[in-house]
């Protein structure tokens, strides 16, 4: 099964860049696998669709501003149950359901498995390349259930 990791956000942002971080810190645990591709992504909509392009599993990462949970908290997504996170919908775009649909009527060849994890950012307006604290001591564990996820 070929898989596609994709991280998103703007890593210039602070905690924006969590999805961006994780897929570089995912580099070391898949070199050498044929069957795993990393991808950063700096926005969604129709550019995320065609991301997952030609892939049978695509896993994502980014962040998202719910105000709801704390700093770090992660939450995964089924696309049936997904909430729109900070990178994967565009105004100038369309959100990722619509850009999935279409895709799908198109007959491109779209993963059959897709799943979604959101980051709770803290700052995601600060310029600065660092994550915050309790967003950085996120990554580890998102590693964790991406690895979990490709078995």
């Amino acid at each position: 099964m070929k898989s596609v990791i994709i991280g998103m956000g703007n890593p210039l942002l602070k905690d924006d860049g969590v999805g961006i971080r994780t897929v570089r810190a995912m580099a070391p645990l898949v070199t050498g696998r044929a069957d795993v591709e990393l991808l950063e992504l700096y926005t969604g909509g129709i550019r995320l669709m065609e991301a997952m392009a030609g892939y049978d599993r695509a896993l994502v990462v980014d962040a998202m501003v719910t105000g709801g949970h704390e700093p770090g908290t992660v939450s995964e997504f089924s696309p049936d149950e997904f909430i729109t996170t900070r990178h994967t919908f565009s105004t100038h775009d369309t959100d990722f359901r619509t850009s999935e649909e279409m895709g799908r009527l198109l007959g491109l060849h779209l993963p059959s498995e897709i799943k979604f994890w959101g980051v709770e950012a803290a700052d995601v307006e600060t310029f600065g390349e660092e994550l915050s604290a309790k967003v950085a001591a996120a990554v580890p564990g998102i590693v964790e259930q991406l690895l979990m996820n490709l078995t």
